[in-house]
């Protein structure tokens, strides 16, 4: 049975001017290094064994940071993708919540039911990170395997591995480079541990997390 370690990518520029990415990209900055460096310092005492992550630009940079720590490769996977927003990418909180009110409204209240013009659905997330988990179940066993993602994937992921609605995405809080761990059992996945900053709040590098995504 397989262990995950789910991560999101440090802070970007878009992050701290409360921008929505989606598969847009802002690089991280020298904040989100730094964040990056320490978790990979905590994952050192951890048996990594191998690093998937998302194919967008801030969580390679994530990535690339921790994997060089650990002496490993990392692979690209379009599964680990943040939610595509379509026309809400790039765009600051306060201008979607004047121009497209009705739409955000559903974002807060029902997220699951949302459909933004261009962009996915949360079912679109579930389905292609539970084909991706289902994927690495059948070809690894015993493994430790890092993931590097995004706050709406990894939200996502967690409420699929407790077979949770994806209603409640709200009820699940994803900071900067959060760790969670989730191990797989006879019975099933357990979330052993979620949003864990405590590497961040050591060194006083949390930044402002209300500063994150503008659809967080």
């Amino acid at each position: 049975m397989n262990t995950y370690y789910l991560v999101r990518h440090g802070q970007t520029h878009w992050n701290t001017e409360g921008r929505t990415q989606g598969h847009g990209n802002s690089d991280l900055t020298e904040l989100g290094i730094k964040q990056a460096e320490n978790l990979a310092e905590v994952l050192k005492k951890y048996p990594i064994d191998t690093v998937y992550c998302s194919d967008l630009g801030r969580a390679v940079q994530t990535a690339e940071i921790i994997a060089n720590k650990l002496g490993i490769d990392y692979t690209l996977t379009a599964n680990l993708r943040e939610m595509g927003f379509g026309i809400w990418e790039g765009m600051k909180l306060k201008i979607i919540e004047k121009e497209y009110a009705d739409m955000f409204s559903i974002w807060r209240n029902k997220p699951d039911i949302l459909e933004v013009p261009g962009g996915e659905k949360l079912i679109d997330i579930k389905n292609r990170q539970d084909a991706l988990i289902e994927k690495l179940n059948t070809e690894y066993d015993g493994k430790h395997i890092l993931l590097v993602s995004h706050s709406v994937t990894v939200r996502v992921m967690l409420l699929s591995f407790l077979e949770s609605s994806l209603k409640n995405l709200y009820r699940i809080k994803q900071d900067n480079t959060a760790l969670n761990i989730v191990e797989y059992r006879d019975y099933g996945p357990v979330v052993i541990k979620m949003n864990d900053t405590s590497h961040l709040e050591s060194k006083n590098i949390s930044g402002d997390n209300k500063a994150g995504s503008a659809l967080e």
